[in-house]
Formats: C-alpha cells, structure tokens, sequence
C-alpha cells in the first residue's frame, strides 16, 4: 500500500548491543513515542504508556523542551482523554481524541483529536506519528525550522524547510551528523533560492523529513523535498536518504547489511516488484518491465532506503514512478525476506536473529 512516511544502522553489533536493541525497541512499543503537530503550528513530541484502560506519560514543544505529565483513560475503540500538567502539579490542559491503527504500509499507529485549556477555552487541533526513536539516555531527535519570502521587487517564491537535528548531549559523532544535515540543507535551500531569483512569480519549496529508526546507535531518516516553479505544470517530490552510523560518526553503505558475495539484490528485486505489481494492478502502464526498470534503479541507490522496524524501506519518488506530483512509494521488504543474506556481524544482525517485534509485549 502506499504511504508518505512521515518515518541508521552502525556497522557492527556486538552481543550486549543487540541485547540492548530489542530492550529499547521493547520500551518503544510498551511505550510509544508520537511526533506531530499542535494548533498546525506547535511541533510536539509525546511518549504514551497504554496498559489496559489507562494511559500515561509525558509530552513536550520542541520549543520548549520541558516535560509536561499526562495522564488519563483509554477505551477499546481507541477513545481517550488525557489531562495535562505542569512540574507543580497544577492541571494546564487537557487531549481528547483517538488512538488509530496503522491504515498504510509503513505507517504506524496516529493520534488525532484537540486539545484545550482545561476549561475547555483555547482549542486546538492535534495530529501525531508514531516517531521510530529509543534513546536510552537524554539525546532526543528534534526538529528545526526555517522559512523564507522574496523580498518586493523579486519574483514572488516561498521556502518552508524542517530538518532533523540530535540534541541532549554532545560528542564529535552527534556533531557531525548535525552538521552534515545541517550543511545538506543550507546548500539545497540557497540553490532553490537561486532558481527561483531567475525564474517566474509563484515557485514554492518544502522540505520535510521522515524517521525510519533512531536510536544511540543509528538514525536513518528521509529528506523529502517539494518543490514548485513558477509555470509549471506540477509539484515534484524527491526523497535522499541518510543513513548514520552514530557510535562511529560515519554515513553507512548499503552493501554492508548483506554477507560478502551473498545476491543479495535478488530477494529484494523479487519483493518490490511483487509489491509494485499489487499497488499498481489498475494502471495500464504499470507493466512487468516498466517496473522491474524502476526497482532496479532503486534497488541499486544508496540514498532510497531506510531501515525501519518492520524491515528495509525503499523510497520509489514521484519522478521515478506512479502520477508526477503524487507522493513518494514506499515498499518495506520484511527482514524475514532477507534472513538468509544478511551479514552476520552487521547492522541487520539483531533484526536477522529475531523478527522485529515477535518476542515484544503486545497491547
């Protein structure tokens, strides 16, 4: 199924750090992380505990950065209320909204409803992700944003940009992956800005990002960039991945998941064309051949996947294929898939002895 994923792994595991992973991706799933946005304009994160009818936890802006408690009920059908407050104890808001299931490949569980003072004045929406973060200790991944407008007398254009970036403690691997995305940005936003200074009225560019996994060991994320020139037809969407081994400060290459000599690409290739074929069986040009070329090209590109919790996420872009303008393609190849060819000692390790969530609590 299709999916926009609003969604890094070292090169080796050892042991104990494999042992730790499913830890932390078990607190993850007891303990939910959500990502999203209050008011269309707050970007909140909120971490949820749900046992039975209650639900439980904390939620912070990323502006602020300061924990406030939730607590609150839950029923069967996803309904719940959580009530909102301060370090002093004092009642400062209250969410009322539902709990939803992942509907897409790739997506997980959502939050939506409103939120509002507790007398119930100052209402705002809210919409929230699940966020694919397991930190142990005080880094967080957080959100920065800039935006841009022409000035008068300059053809009219505007840059709307959020970039992720590691906060909460220090060391030169979280120094560079901040400044490598940091530097990616700044240089995408003034070539845009260029562009659109020697073209027409009306040109427009977003950048977003999405979270596969993030964790002290790894981040793997997705830059994914819209943009628009004055008198154009469409809109055009390309994703670039970044996947970042953070024990070691260093960007990882996708033939380092799989065992030496293994062909690996096949079982991939197989799976996605399989997928494709399935997402796209109403569109007349949407041939076996048309779409084994797309694979390929994918399959083979160092910036189109992300390792997730479910399994290895390759990006097809609106360019590369389906409606131009429509949002990227994701298909998640499941590590049970590749069991057989992934590398021993590698970042894959923990996901090829155990499937991703089989041995986690459930709610």
């Amino acid at each position: 199924m299709r999916s926009l994923k609003y969604f890094l792994p070292c090169a080796c595991l050892a042991t104990a750090a494999c042992l730790w992973f499913f830890a932390a991706v078990g607190a993850a799933q007891a303990e939910r992380v959500f990502s999203g946005k209050l008011g269309n304009k707050y970007r909140i994160q909120m971490r949820l505990r749900r046992e039975g009818g209650k639900l439980s936890g904390v939620y912070f802006y990323e502006r602020v950065r300061q924990d406030l408690i939730l607590r609150g009920e839950i029923d069967a059908p996803g309904n719940f209320t959580l009530r909102e407050y301060d370090a002093g104890g004092a009642q400062t808001g209250i969410f009322k909204g539902k709990w939803r299931p992942s509907d897409c490949e790739g997506c997980g569980d959502f939050l939506s409803g409103n939120w509002s003072k507790p007398d119930g004045t100052r209402a705002m929406p809210f919409s929230l992700t699940v966020y694919a973060v397991a930190f142990r200790g005080p880094l967080k991944l957080m959100t920065r944003a800039l935006s841009e407008k022409s000035r008068k007398g300059q053809p009219q254009y505007e840059i709307s940009i959020e970039y992720p970036q590691l906060e909460g403690t220090g060391g030169p691997s979280v120094a560079r992956f901040n400044e490598m995305i940091r530097g990616e940005v700044m240089k995408d936003m003034g070539e845009y800005r260029k562009d659109f200074l020697e073209g027409s009225d009306g040109s427009e560019f977003d950048l977003s990002y999405g979270v596969g996994l993030a964790n002290d060991d790894l981040v793997s994320v997705n830059l994914i960039y819209y943009f628009y020139y004055g008198g154009a037809g469409q809109r055009n969407a390309i994703s670039e991945t970044i996947n970042y081994d953070l024990r070691r400060g260093r960007l990882i290459k996708f033939d380092e998941l799989f065992s030496p000599g293994s062909d690996y690409e096949k079982p991939l290739s197989d799976y996605c064309l399989r997928d494709l074929k399935n997402q796209y069986k109403d569109e007349k040009w949407a041939t076996d051949e048309v779409l084994r070329w797309h694979v390929e090209n994918v399959v083979s590109d160092e910036k189109k996947w992300m390792i997730t919790p479910e399994g290895l996420d390759f990006i097809f872009d609106s360019t590369e294929i389906g409606p131009p303008g429509a949002g990227q393609t994701n298909v998640i190849v499941p590590y049970a898939v590749i069991r057989q060819v992934i590398r021993p000692s590698g970042p894959l390790a923990a996901f090829a002895a155990h499937g991703p969530y089989e041995h986690l609590p459930k709610f």
